[in-house]
């Protein structure tokens, strides 16, 4: 993966998946407050959703990353798998991001979909 840092929110059960899964393909992780005004050292946001259904709080911060001009990209975890990954990879590289956050509810860790999208992110 071409990402160098990967964030996660603290204390989260998503986060938690995230992490053993960041883990197993050697990644470097960071975690971030609840209210992650240190967003300053994060190069883009990567919100993973359900049918394009996102909460508030992560609307907000998604707002803050607009706000500070920093790439934001969405996966739907229910849409089209390799178009997704593919997606993913091309906007990792054409936006240059080295240091990036990954979000989402802990919904997502029902839905079968959440474990194939990371077993195919290279």
């Amino acid at each position: 993966m071409k990402i160098e840092i990967l964030y996660l929110r603290e204390n989260t059960p998503f986060s938690q998946e995230l992490m053993r899964w960041a883990e197993e393909r050697e990644l470097q992780v960071q975690t971030l407050a609840e209210k992650p005004e240190e967003v300053e050292d994060v190069d883009g946001l990567v919100i993973f959703t359900e049918n394009q259904e996102v909460e508030k709080e992560i609307s907000d911060l998604r707002v803050l990353f607009d706000n500070r001009q920093k790439p934001v990209h969405k996966i739907d975890i229910n849409g089209t798998l390799m178009v997704g990954v593919s997606n993913l990879d091309l906007w990792i590289e054409s936006n240059k991001c080295k240091k990036v956050l990954f979000i989402g509810t802990d919904n997502l860790l029902k839905n079968i979909n959440l474990n194939r999208y990371l077993e195919n992110i290279q």
